[in-house]
């Protein structure tokens, strides 16, 4: 029987293999930053004063932010500039496929198209959707087609740090590279060995400590 692999795994193995197949023993937590900029969302459009909204995040978020009332007040200002944020029907939705056997969490439902979004802690690109954010939205859109038997086009990326939100339409080539990852990264949770990317991310990578000799995991054993 295939096990449910999470949203968010599916779209660490599309980054890098082997991050996933380290991440899966140590764990992976929610960032601080994360957690800052899902609270300063769930309230655009909404009067609520920005100290009741830090508290919440202080409530949350057990991790020292050590910049984090910086990137708070950066957030709040950048989002400031757009008046018209939506208001959403539901936030932190769980959702999943039975087909493709993945689950995840919708940071927030809309009545209307675009009916998803997700939250991003990172600054907008120049131009266009991350591609880690476009396998992002092409997963979830997966889990909704299938969850409420309608299709849906793709949905929204709030990029919070840029006060942006850019909306996703689910390319061909997104539903092949979240096939791609998806079946990676079911052959490393059965134990097989991960694929080294052709460019990997490493001077990003959260596990960049551990991938390496002097942590015990070298890539010429895993590659």
């Amino acid at each position: 029987m295939i096990s449910l692999l999470s949203i968010s795994s599916v779209v660490t193995t599309a980054v890098c293999p082997v991050r996933f197949f380290l991440g899966r023993k140590s764990g992976i937590a929610e960032s601080p930053r994360y957690t800052v900029a899902k609270q300063v969302s769930y309230y655009l459009g909404t009067d609520t004063d920005r100290e009741e909204i830090w508290s919440e995040i202080m409530l949350i978020q057990r991790e020292k932010i050590p910049d984090g009332r910086e990137f708070f007040d950066e957030c709040i200002m950048a989002c400031s500039v757009q008046k018209n944020w939506r208001i959403c029907s539901d936030s932190d939705v769980p959702v999943h496929s039975a087909q493709y056997q993945i689950h995840g969490i919708v940071d927030k439902l809309f009545d209307e198209a675009p009916f998803f979004s997700i939250v991003r802690p990172s600054r907008a690109p120049s131009s266009g959707i991350y591609r880690a954010d476009r396998i992002r939205i092409a997963a979830y859109t997966t889990c909704l087609q299938e969850m409420f038997g309608k299709e849906i086009e793709g949905g929204e990326v709030e990029y919070i740090p840029s006060g942006i939100t850019r909306f996703c339409r689910v390319e061909p080539l997104d539903k092949r590279r979240f096939l791609r990852a998806l079946h990676e990264a079911r052959r490393i949770k059965k134990g097989e060995t991960p694929r080294r990317p052709r460019n990997p991310p490493c001077e990003r990578c959260p596990e960049k400590g551990r991938c390496g000799p002097e942590h015990g995991v070298r890539l010429s054993d895993l590659f």
